[in-house]
Formats: C-alpha cells, sequence, structure tokens
C-alpha cells in the first residue's frame, strides 16, 4: 500500500498507521476478551456480591469497548471513510435497519450517500460506492481475482458467505474466486446464447398455457393476483430446464400460491441469517416436523426442497445422455466436477438457487414491466406499434429472434430492470491481494481500500442516480435509445466475473413472456376484449421496492399486482 501514499497526505499516514495497529490491538483485544472470560468464571465461583470480582469484570468489560471503539473510529484501516461513525462502530446499526425494521438500510445506505459523498463506510468492515464511473474497478471483467464477501456471523464467531436463499455452497454463494470459476464453467454452457435458443419450444409451451388461464379468468370475470401467475409460469420454465420436468404450477387452480407464499415468508429470513447464522443452521439442520409446527408458513417450500433433491437423485440414479445439453442437473452430475462438489448437499444449494432465482426475480421485474406499461399508455402505444409487426405460432407467441432487436420494446423493458431491478442486495466483493484506490474528485479526496476489505454497490441506489439518470424515478424508455453511457452504468445483472450467470436466460424470458401478454391484450378503455386493466395497484405501494430482502419486496399487506382481464 506504501506505493499510494503521498508523505504531504497525514490522511494516508494515519491509514497506514492504523494498518499497523491493528497487528497491536488484535492481542490486546483478545487478552481483554480472556480476561473477561476468567473474571466471569470467578464471578461464578466467588458469588455475586464478591467487589473484587464485580471490579474486575466492569473494569476488563470498559476497558474492552473503549479498545474497540478507539480501534473502529479512529484507527481502523477504514477510519478515514466518510459515514455515520454509529455505523463505523456496530453492526447493530445495520441490524436496527434489516432485521428490526425489515429490509430498510438500503434506503439508509442511499441517505448516507445523499449526505456523505460517493464512497460510505456503511458498518464497520464495509465500504459502499455509488458512482457510475468507478462500477469497473470493482468488478472487474478479468484483470483481477475477485471474491465474494465473507462476513462474521456476530453469534458464532464462524464465516458465512454472504448470500442471497441461504446457499453457501451453490454458484452464487461460493466465495473464493477460483472455486467460483470451477463451478461456473460446468454450467456457464446452459446458459449460452445457443442453449437457451433451445429452450424457446419450452417457453411456447408454457406460454400457451398462461394464455389459456389469462383467457378462463376473462370469462368468468376473476381478478389475478397476476405476480401469482408470473412466479408460477417462470417457476415451470425453470424447473423444466433444471430437471427435465416442469413442476407444472400454471396447471394449479391456485398457481401454487401456497408454495409461493412460502418462499416469501422464507425471504423474511434472509437478513437474520446473514447477522446470526444459528438462524439459518437451525432452519437448515430443524427436523421437518419442528420447522411445520413452529413456521407452518414455510411448510410448502419444505416439500418442495424435497421435490427438488429427488429430482436430482433421479437424474443420478437414471442418467440419460441425451439430455446433457438439455437439463442443467444431468449436465452437472456428468460433468468432470470432483465428486465432492456433487454430491446431494451442495447441489441441494445449487438447486435452491436456481429455482428461487429463476421464479422471484423474474416475476418481479415482469409485474413491474405490465404495471408501468398499462399506468403509462403513451409508452404502451409506442411498445405495441412496434410489435404489430411481429410474426407469431399459431398459438400467438412470438420467437425471441422476432422481438430481442425491437429498440422500444427493448428499451422499456431496460427501464424497468433499472427502476425494478431482480436483486436489491448490495453486491459485496473483496480484492483479495489488491487495494481498491478511489479518487472523490468532487472533493478532492482519495482513498484507500486495503486488499481484503468488502466493498458494495447497490442496483436500486446507482440506477437512480440523478448524475446519470436524470428525473430518475419516472419511467422513460426512451432515455435508453442511442445511449451507451447509460449501458456502463447498468448493473442489474452485476458485472464482472461474477455477473448473474442467468442474465441472457432472463432476457429472453421477459422478452417472450412480455411480448406474448402484449401482442393479445390491450389497456381497457371501455372497449370489448381482449383488455387488461389494473385493479386496485398502486406503483407505491405494490411495485415499487419497500423492502431488501435480498430480492424486492412490496409494501406490508400489499396484494401486489392484480389485473381484471376482459375478452
Amino acid at each position: 500500500m506504501s506505493q499510494f501514499l503521498d508523505p504531504s497526505e497525514p490522511s494516508q499516514w494515519k491509514t497506514m498507521a492504523a494498518s499497523n495497529f491493528a497487528s497491536t490491538a488484535q492481542p490486546v483485544l483478545q487478552t481483554l476478551q480472556q480476561g473477561l472470560d476468567e473474571a466471569v468464571n470467578a464471578w461464578r465461583v466467588e458469588g455475586l456480591l464478591s467487589w473484587p470480582t464485580v471490579y474486575l469484570l466492569t473494569t476488563a468489560v470498559l476497558t474492552y469497548w473503549t479498545v474497540l471503539i478507539g480501534h473502529r473510529l479512529f484507527l481502523h484501516p477504514l477510519a478515514g471513510i466518510p459515514g455515520p461513525k454509529f455505523a463505523a462502530l456496530t453492526y447493530w446499526y445495520e441490524i436496527y435497519y434489516d432485521v428490526w425494521l425489515g429490509g430498510q438500510y438500503f434506503r439508509k445506505v442511499k441517505q448516507m450517500h445523499e449526505k456523505y459523498g460517493p464512497i460510505v463506510r456503511i458498518n464497520p468492515d464495509e465500504v459502499h460506492f455509488n458512482d457510475p464511473d468507478f462500477i469497473e474497478p470493482l468488478y472487474p471483467s478479468a484483470k483481477r481475482k475477485t471474491n465474494k464477501s465473507v462476513m462474521t456471523g456476530r453469534r458464532t464467531g464462524k464465516k458465512v458467505t454472504y448470500t442471497a436463499f441461504k446457499a453457501p455452497n451453490s454458484l452464487a454463494g461460493t466465495a473464493d474466486h477460483d472455486t467460483h470459476r470451477l463451478r461456473r464453467g460446468t454450467i456457464s454452457g446452459f446458459f449460452s446464447t445457443a442453449s437457451i435458443r433451445r429452450l424457446e419450444p419450452i417457453m411456447k409451451a408454457d406460454m400457451h398455457k398462461l394464455l389459456d388461464r389469462m383467457h378462463d379468468a376473462g370469462k368468468t370475470g376473476e381478478v389475478l393476483k397476476f405476480h401469482f401467475v408470473l412466479k408460477a409460469c417462470a417457476c415451470d420454465i425453470v424447473t423444466q430446464y433444471a430437471f427435465g420436468t416442469s413442476f407444472n404450477f400454471l396447471g394449479e387452480k391456485d398457481f401454487a400460491a401456497p408454495y409461493i407464499e412460502a418462499t416469501d415468508v422464507f425471504h423474511f429470513f434472509n437478513h437474520a441469517m446473514c447477522h446470526f447464522p444459528i438462524v439459518g443452521y437451525l432452519l437448515g439442520t430443524s427436523p421437518d416436523w419442528l420447522i411445520k409446527a413452529v413456521f407452518p408458513g414455510l411448510t410448502e417450500m419444505w416439500n418442495k426442497k424435497t421435490m427438488w433433491l429427488d429430482e436430482v437423485e433421479k437424474i443420478r440414479s437414471s442418467p440419460n445422455p441425451e439430455r446433457i445439453k438439455s437439463t442443467i442437473f444431468e449436465g452437472v452430475l456428468s460433468s468432470k466436477l470432483p465428486d465432492e462438489e456433487k454430491t446431494n448437499a451442495r447441489l441441494a444449494h445449487e438447486a435452491q438457487l436456481v429455482v428461487f432465482a429463476g421464479q422471484g426475480t423474474t416475476a418481479y421485474t415482469l409485474s413491474a414491466a405490465i404495471y408501468q406499461l398499462l399506468a403509462h399508455p403513451d409508452e404502451l402505444a409506442k411498445v405495441k406499434k412496434e410489435l404489430a409487426g411481429v410474426a407469431t405460432d399459431d398459438g400467438g407467441v412470438p420467437s425471441y429472434s422476432q422481438v430481442e432487436h425491437l429498440p422500444y420494446f427493448q428499451a422499456a423493458i431496460q427501464e424497468t430492470l433499472r427502476l425494478h431491478p431482480g436483486v436489491v442486495a448490495r453486491l459485496p466483493r473483496v480484492s483479495p491481494t489488491e487495494p481498491i484506490v478511489y479518487e472523490d474528485k468532487a472533493r478532492g479526496r482519495s482513498y484507500v481500500v486495503p486488499a481484503g476489505t468488502t466493498y458494495s454497490m447497490t442496483a436500486q441506489i446507482a440506477h437512480t442516480n440523478e448524475a446519470v439518470f436524470a428525473d430518475a424515478e419516472k419511467f422513460v424508455p426512451q432515455r435508453w435509445i442511442d445511449n451507451p453511457r447509460l449501458d456502463r452504468a447498468f448493473i442489474g445483472f452485476a458485472r464482472g466475473t461474477r455477473n448473474c450467470i442467468g442474465m441472457n436466460f432472463a432476457k429472453q424470458e421477459l422478452s417472450i413472456i412480455l411480448a406474448t401478454i402484449l401482442l393479445k391484450y390491450d389497456l381497457y378503455r371501455g372497449q370489448a376484449g381482449p383488455t387488461l386493466e389494473l385493479y386496485e395497484t398502486t406503483r407505491e405501494r405494490d411495485i415499487d421496492c419497500v423492502r431488501d430482502m435480498i430480492i424486492p419486496f412490496p409494501a406490508a399487506g400489499s396484494p401486489g399486482l392484480r389485473l381484471k382481464i376482459r375478452n
């Protein structure tokens, strides 16, 4: 780090001093902790009213916290990074907003940037950025090894991966750069452009089912909770690709609502599992009967998790070489991965991630796209005019090749992804060997984030940066037409070597589903059908991300996107 030091800049020498102090402070803290333990033991032996013991215990506690506070606030390598002192001092600041208030820290982090600038220390060990021009150094494509952040459990002292869906052995949960590359290389072929093109017959078959269910609702006048419909559709597609068999949620009368509601309940545990790993451990190791008794809302999801593993076992016991290129887990089990990468325990995590990511994120963005277009009739008219010349099959479903290059249609999807990304959690990374050097040109300051330190950005914050996206909260598809700068500021699928492996899959799915619906249905204006009408749906309550539960959630009590369909 010395190569970046400027003798005329005291703050940089302070950072170096802090780094040197770490080697001294840590043993002191350990000694104090040992003394604290001894005092507690002595207290137990000598009794509650032993004043020497009380004095020793009190002194040890006060000294421990004095050293810890002094280190984190003044001598820590990140002490010079702007941000609220309480966030730098303790993780309880973040825990309060995310665990107690329910996924609200992303809002607080945005407020920090408004107050402190583009670089902020958001907890004792993490730096958050909001600078569209600094995305590439943070999320490099190939130049630098990049690990995923590993956070320390405050209650167990064990290392756990900072990951969505409590699946640390999945691809997205893999912390180490080399292990991630090994796992990604095994399944990346399934998400190539050529591979997802082969999925079109599966997607089209599900589109026909979707249109049939929508037509049935139109005949009865039923108001559809459309986010259930879209999650069922997305889940059918992804399970067919993952296991070679669809769960057929579109065929269920209620669109598998109990399962979908159960997955929502599970997401409410995400922040608690990150900060208190014992929560995830208990959920993962408790017997099914106990989970069902204590958390009955999780019952349906637990049943489906068993189904996922059963499907993997079927593939393992009866391999089918003809499906190696068409079924993800057939490909994984027939690959050259070492045996320890093919255990049921690890593949259960991979299956959980594939299904959760494939159903929730896509459905959320589709719900938002349908809402935004129905709420903005002028934008809908432009999209439908562009779609008017698209050829479809006999059932009214277009091919991806027919819609992937329609500029305004794709701009509407991109604008939806900007305002309503499928993942709103921070994108934490670690540069294990090289420091990150950031120049805050507006303030004339430079900052060094030491190697091994967690840093992050958040799509929900980056995508509403007014310096790049004027009128950032408005739905304006036109902004994406012939404006490559915006593409460089977009992180809806993350960036770099750890970007979303399913990005091409998601874009094809979004395009085919949205185009299929819009080709058949128009906005209801009192005319004869087939039409769609928003039913008691508001953006602020039902569409916008109000709670960050790794994936976006609307306000508590929201019924989600609801549509009245007329034939």
